[in-house]
């Protein structure tokens, strides 16, 4: 079965803990310090990968969840790092945090980080000083990212088969290409798009059959706009129109004013212009519908190819005229999203204080992410927070907002006596 959009929820692996460790033999009791860092944890990663042609793995198992890093060891041993959790998805396949996009992958290999993996925790050994000798702090690894996403898939291809239903797309992309794509003679056989290459002498082009669409498709009607998504990474489309169809001229308005009332104008994308299934019509009733289309499209009458994918009569026409416009399309079109591919990394070094009902909030994230690592069971920690604190001027801002002794000061989901 072929899907296109998948939810899924991703958890990027926890860091493991700091150990807090003092090293102890026969000849030297107290070594001192020597616990070693946890190892961080495994992010997500998304890649593109040519073997994977849709996304209905991701349908069935919703949640993934890389490793989580090892706690830290005795003799300063670095915990073992959590592994990263690789999902192949097909190229073309962006992934949406909500309504903006965090990753997009249109060629093989492509790859984003999509949940990031928390970092290790310090053990004791990190903290030693010359003026702290035997630290008492060992660090809470961070969290993983947790989140919940969206894979959507848009067909990458050199050429989109637009057209209304049973306009014999399916059947051409059978004949040019090694694709073999359900065909009946009846509209909506094309339920999934279809991927083809289709040979030019030495060249190649890849075509999307992309599935009917009909009157008010771009609102959601019929198979609706799930497929126009397909169209967007095209750079040229073949519009085909049934040459036996009793207004051509028509079937060509209705996908035209489609195309354009899409969420992104697909109107003036690279276009050829073709009459399929020419064997059912008469030479002389052939001319005049060629005429009605050109005038309809704007076009030479010359410009408009008619074809028979059953008879293969203007077959080498049609597949040179794509490479032709394909080729001078491929510097021209620029495709972009409708929303740009955004970086989720924050500014480390914003912080802010509030008043709240019970105390204050500081909110940061580098600050938050150093109560987060705190262990807030170990007094020496507690007070490297307060210390961070106040070198950050987080303490002269909480002062000066009227906080006092014994005052809660809330960081992310942790709390401190001021």
């Amino acid at each position: 079965m072929f899907v296109d959009i998948a939810k899924i929820s991703v958890a990027a692996g926890s860091g493991g803990n700091g150990r807090m460790s003092f090293r102890s033999s026969r000849g030297n009791p107290k070594g001192g310090p020597d616990g070693g860092d946890g190892g961080n944890g495994g992010s997500i990663i998304a890649r593109a990968d040519h073997n994977s042609a849709t996304l209905s793995k991701y349908r069935t198992s919703k949640l993934w969840k890389a490793e989580d890093g090892q706690q830290g060891g005795k003799s300063r041993a670095h915990g073992r790092n959590g592994k990263d959790l690789i999902l192949p998805v097909a190229p073309g396949t962006i992934v949406r945090l909500g309504d903006q996009i965090i990753a997009d992958l249109p060629n093989d290999g492509d790859e984003a980080i999509i949940a990031k993996g928390g970092k290790g925790g310090y053990g004791n050994a990190h903290f030693v000083s010359s003026t702290r000798q035997a630290p008492r702090i060992a660090e809470l690894g961070e969290k993983g990212e947790e989140r919940e996403l969206v894979l959507e898939l848009k067909l990458v291809a050199d050429v989109g088969l637009v057209g209304l239903p049973n306009a014999g797309k399916s059947t051409l992309l059978s004949v040019v290409s090694n694709a073999r794509p359900q065909i009946a003679d009846y509209p909506f056989t094309t339920l999934v798009p279809n991927l083809g290459i289709m040979e030019v002498g030495d060249q190649s082009l890849v075509l999307a059959d992309i599935p009917g669409l009909i009157e008010g498709a771009a609102e959601g009607k019929g198979l609706g706009d799930e497929f126009l998504r397909h169209v967007e990474r095209n750079r040229v489309l073949l519009h085909l129109i049934d040459a036996s169809s009793e207004d051509v001229a028509n079937s060509y308005r209705v996908i035209m004013g489609e195309l354009k009332n899409y969420q992104v104008d697909l109107s003036d994308r690279p276009q050829v212009v073709a009459l399929s299934k020419v064997e059912l019509v008469e030479p002389a009733e052939l001319k005049q519908k060629v005429a009605q289309l050109a005038k309809a499209a704007k076009l030479k009458q010359k410009d408009i190819i008619c074809f028979s994918a059953q008879t293969h009569h203007n077959l080498d026409q049609l597949k040179n005229r794509l490479l032709l416009v394909a080729s001078q399309s491929q510097q021209e079109v620029h495709i972009e999203d409708e929303m740009p591919v955004i970086s989720l990394k924050a500014d480390d070094d914003f912080w802010e204080v509030s008043k709240v009902d019970d105390g204050y909030r500081v909110d940061g994230v580098a600050i938050e992410r150093f109560a987060a690592r705190t262990n807030f069971d170990q007094p020496q920690a507690v007070l490297r927070l307060r210390d961070i604190l106040i070198k950050r001027g987080v303490g002269y801002e909480l002062e000066r907002q009227g906080a006092s002794y014994g005052d809660i000061v809330h960081i992310g989901d942790k709390e401190i006596r001021w």
